[in-house]
């Protein structure tokens, strides 16, 4: 029983002692945390094959960072919503342009 009174005194002398250090030193909690992030968005303009190469999203406790996945995917979701209504477009257009026969050849006189 006295070993029980002695290890029992020391988990709670060795949780005051965390306790007050938490308090002093912490300041009111973690401190802000840095930025190491290798994630870069994806660049303006037109994408290319090697952009998409390229792309690495920052990886967190359960996975990769929603906030940049969703950012990548929403922005192909517009490109390629884009290049279809481009596509329909030229597709429209050039249905609608009558196809050019080819010339007969024209007879020339001979001399």
């Amino acid at each position: 029983m006295k070993w029980f009174i002695l290890f029992v005194g020391i988990v709670v002398l060795c949780f005051v002692v965390a306790l007050v250090l938490g308090w002093v030193g912490g300041a009111g909690g973690l401190g802000r945390p840095t930025s190491s992030l290798s994630h870069e968005p994806l660049p303006d303009g037109d994408l290319h094959d090697e952009d998409l190469d390229q792309l690495r999203f920052d990886v967190t406790f359960r996975g990769y960072r929603m906030s940049q996945v969703d950012g990548v995917l929403e922005r192909l979701r517009r490109e390629l919503r884009e290049k279809d209504e481009h596509i329909a477009f030229l597709r429209a257009t050039t249905a609608e342009e009558p196809t050019p026969e080819p010339a007969e050849p024209h007879d020339t006189p001979q001399a």
